[in-house]
């Protein structure tokens, strides 16, 4: 008797020139985006509060209370987006890096040793599929 079942496949990047110029990248549009959204937060924020203010509300204390913490989210996005550049950074060319994560079917009969079902690992070099690493010493799959 056999089954097909989906396995999760490891995908890992061969760390490039290119690579790496693309995850600065990817990350410096985040923070951007982050930027311009702490600045239209605090442009919203001291509209909102001017009219409260302007209201005599006794919500004032509460919003300003808000304002400061969605103001911190988006800094503390800032400070894990510049730890994530300062990584890529250190990042060595020709080091594996895990890429992401991918569903693969396989078939399963009984009498397999469960440890070479999981384990397939995809590589990647510039986008291009370079290697395919199967676990285990003997291989079957769909």
């Amino acid at each position: 008797m056999a089954l097909v079942i989906r396995r999760p496949v490891t995908v890992k990047a061969i760390v490039t020139d290119g690579l790496k110029d693309e995850l600065l990248m990817d990350l410096q549009e985040a923070m951007q985006k982050v930027e311009l959204d702490l600045q239209q937060l605090e442009f919203e924020g001291k509209r909102l509060l001017a009219d409260l203010e302007k209201q005599g509300s006794e919500r004032i204390d509460v919003f300003k209370q808000q304002l400061e913490a969605e103001r911190q989210k988006r800094l503390d996005a800032k400070k894990e987006l510049a730890q994530k550049m300062q990584a890529v950074d250190a990042l060595e060319l020709g080091q594996e890096v895990v890429h992401s994560t991918v569903e693969a079917e396989w078939t399963v009969e009984v009498g397999q040793n469960w440890k070479e079902i999981y384990g397939t690992e995809i590589i990647l070099k510039d986008d291009i599929v370079v290697e395919i690493r199967e676990a285990g010493p003997s291989s079957s799959g769909s």
